[in-house]
């Protein structure tokens, strides 16, 4: 019997702090066209002119606050992940093959499904470790994958995951992660924290010409199903429920935007000071569009957001890790994963 493969699928991280590091990895980012949707020209112009000169040796130093010993956070839990869900599936005595790909650093996709082919792996599971449907992840990675299956002599067979943030497993994970981090008597508000996106790029994935840039993202239906916002929303609701708080006691905001355009609101930056003018003095961010710390948890969060939260009249700002290395979390990722291969 063939080989069944599983690869677990992220953006990348550079491979050092440092502003070589960075140059290296924005060389690859900056250039996806899924993530920045616009002329060839004008993109070259903002990797090589404004990026890679200016903005690399100023998030080095951020990256530099979250390094870890091991390396990257994302690379460090996305490698511990691989190594569990590997030993998960020797220990269950199933002949599946395990692998981590990167869209812009090492382990690349294309190496990961290059190896996949050598080991004669037919049917491969593709798993994104982005939470929520976006163009600008979860379509991107997915294009790599189905552009590296084309080299091969025999094409695989790849199953899609594309709604990690329904899966039960998945909210159980976070519901328990937050109940030890989170004191009732510490946090009044809980605030849900997603990565955003420009609003022109959630337009463009609607298919169907009925986004209304928030007023429809309350419920998932076939038309807005593979909206990023709308899984976000879902997303909370669905913690919310298994948290069994009160509906006035979180609110959703949008983190990480940058340049002139319009993102996706609420931000949080403005929304904490509309907190603060409300009377909220102390606050919980929870962030269920990673499952990695990273610098926009760690970092932009953690540190930024809680000295501006902290300086306006805060009394308490309480970020919640992520998912990272969490025992129940690599659990539902063995669940995810396994269920998919029944299916095959």
């Amino acid at each position: 019997m063939a080989k069944k493969g599983i690869i677990l699928l992220n953006l990348g991280t550079p491979e050092a702090p440092t502003t070589k590091g960075l140059r290296k990895f924005y060389k690859y980012f900056f250039s996806d066209p899924f993530v920045f949707d616009f002329n060839p020209i004008g993109r070259w112009l903002l990797r090589n002119l404004i990026i890679i000169p200016f903005r690399a040796p100023k998030t080095a130093k951020a990256y530099a606050t979250i390094w870890m010993d091991e390396g990257s956070p994302l690379k460090v839990y996305g490698d511990r992940l691989q190594a569990s869900l590997q030993q998960a599936y020797t220990n269950a005595g199933e002949d599946v093959v395990v692998l981590n790909g990167m869209a812009y650093s090492d382990p690349f996709v294309w190496d990961a499904m290059a190896k996949f082919e050598t080991l004669g792996c037919e049917d491969i599971v593709v798993l994104p470790l982005f939470p929520q449907y976006s163009t600008a992840t979860t379509a991107s990675v997915f294009h790599e994958v189905r552009e590296a299956a084309k080299k091969w002599r025999t094409s695989p067979n790849l199953h899609f995951i594309n709604d990690l943030y329904a899966e039960p497993s998945f909210i159980a994970a976070w519901a328990a992660l937050i109940s030890r981090h989170i004191d009732d008597s510490q946090a009044e508000h809980i605030i849900f924290s997603y990565h955003g996106l420009p609003e022109a790029t959630i337009k463009k994935a609607d298919t169907s010409n009925t986004c209304e840039l928030g007023v429809c993202c309350e419920m998932i239906t076939e038309k807005n199903e593979l909206c990023y916002r709308a899984q976000c929303v879902a997303t909370t609701k669905s913690i919310v429920e298994a948290m069994g708080w009160d509906d006035d006691r979180h609110s959703i905001a949008f983190q990480s935007r940058f340049g002139k355009q319009a993102w996706i609101q609420p931000y949080l930056d403005e929304h904490l000071q509309d907190l603060l003018e409300k009377g909220v003095k102390r606050v919980a961010v929870v962030t269920p569009s990673f499952v990695s710390d990273c610098l926009e948890t760690i970092h932009e969060i953690g540190l930024e957001y809680r000295e501006v939260f902290l300086a306006g009249g805060g009394e308490t700002f309480t970020l919640v890790p992520n998912l990272n290395d969490d025992p129940a979390w690599f659990d539902s990722v063995f669940e995810i994963s396994r269920n998919k291969l029944l299916t095959l």
